[in-house]
């Protein structure tokens, strides 16, 4: 009957964390792919979403990782947009264009993986089928 008890209180304790860990309601999805030997860096992603938000003074983005999702330790970010205003969006979402296809010109054409920037925000019912960990920059 105890470890009955305390599961329950497990439970009710975890519920929450869990249903409310994702705060925002929209994510940019970058992707890292690999071609034959391992994706490519993420430090031009992470450099400008620090610079981004130092400029902008904004708190630090939400980010979440995807990891395992290929035998070469295929990956995804998920990064938070909720607290940027249109114009804030708008800009960050060229800037991120921008590093991604400087990185992608830059890479070795049969060595380096691909950075992979979704077209469309991913929204947290899509965020919750994954399994993700969050991050700090």
């Amino acid at each position: 009957m105890k470890q009955v008890l305390k599961l329950i209180i497990i439970v009710l304790i975890c519920i929450p964390v869990f249903a409310y860990s994702q705060t925002n309601n929209n994510y940019i999805t970058v992707g890292y792919s690999s071609i034959c030997c391992g994706p490519p860096s993420e430090k031009p992603v992470t450099d400008f979403v620090k610079n981004f938000e130092e400029q902008n003074k904004l708190k630090p983005f939400e980010i979440f990782v995807e990891g395992g999702l290929g035998k070469e330790g295929e990956y995804a970010f998920y990064i938070g947009t909720d607290n940027l205003d249109v114009k804030l969006l708008e800009s960050f979402w060229n800037g991120i264009k921008v590093v991604v296809s400087n990185q992608n010109k830059q890479r070795s054409e049969h060595h380096d993986g691909y950075v992979n920037l979704d077209d469309k925000l991913a929204t947290n019912s899509t965020m919750k089928s994954k399994k993700l960990q969050l991050i700090t920059l």
